[in-house]
């Protein structure tokens, strides 16, 4: 029908049951714009997705294969590279089953640092079968806006998610926070700064970590100003990147020096 999502499978091969999928888990947990149908992990085949990742069955399956996957759904348009890895490379393993989901005709989602569509080989095989090949952090890779002091405008009560690691569910927290909000009649947006709120449909969104520096600020103000000018809420829920102790991955530190957001969210991982 039309306006109905795209089905979409994750490839999360080897790799679901860690932080590794956490592009994978967030996917499972919610999507507005894709309709996740199942999860592509051999070592997981047969068990339901969402009662790997926290018990709440959700009717995802997992597979052992692409080919396993789409027998049972074959209506799929999208296969979604799952993971975000260290280095931000597709993982050994995966080409294989990229290039067969293009040879199919079936189009690829990516977060990762490493551009697929840049691949001569992929690129040549999704021009030949109409397939598209969806590099989100190219989406913003050159995204220029300046900061202006607009951001003083917002009056709504800014609320950051950070963390004393990566991975440790930020970007999870803030969506829960946002939608128990306004569950409770109290109007709030969130605001996503990474690849996996884009693949989630967030209406309000950019990759922080794919914009050159010296226009993070201005890029971040522009989506948070936007957010407040359009839906007027009360409550704006931004989730940091990396973490402020992190030394390889800061990005919290941008986002909590322009927000100066009235309510700090630490979040962390019990040992």
């Amino acid at each position: 029908m039309e306006g109905e999502a795209p089905e979409a499978l994750i490839l999360a091969e080897g790799l679901y049951a860690t932080t590794d999928a956490k592009t994978a888990h967030g996917l499972v947990r919610k999507s507005l714009k894709y309709r996740i149908v199942g999860v592509i992990d051999s070592k997981l085949a047969g068990m339901d997705a969402g009662e790997v990742l926290d018990g709440v069955r959700r009717g995802i399956k997992i597979y052992a294969s692409l080919e396993e996957a789409l027998r049972e759904h074959p209506s799929v348009k999208y296969l979604i590279v799952g993971v975000a890895t260290t280095g931000g490379r597709l993982p050994p393993g995966y080409r294989e089953i990229v290039r067969e989901a293009l040879r199919r005709g079936i189009s690829v989602v990516s977060g990762l640092h490493e551009f697929l569509s840049d691949d001569p080989e992929l690129a040549a095989i999704a021009k030949e079968t109409g397939a598209e090949i969806v590099d989100v952090r190219k989406i913003y890779y050159h995204t220029r806006i300046h900061y202006t002091g607009r951001i003083r405008e917002v009056k709504a009560l800014k609320a950051v998610v950070v963390g004393t690691d990566s991975a440790v569910g930020k970007r999870t927290t803030a969506l829960m926070l946002t939608d128990e909000l306004n569950a409770r009649g109290v109007k709030a947006v969130f605001v996503g700064t990474g690849q996996t709120a884009w693949m989630q449909g967030a209406k309000y969104v950019f990759v922080l970590d794919s914009v050159v520096n010296d226009f993070v600020p201005g890029v971040l103000e522009d989506t948070v100003w936007r957010a407040y000018v359009e839906e007027k809420p009360k409550v704006i829920v931004v989730p940091g990147q990396g973490s402020p102790l992190h030394p390889v991955f800061p990005g919290s530190f941008e986002i909590l020096n322009l927000l100066k957001p009235e309510v700090t969210l630490l979040q962390h991982a019990p040992a």
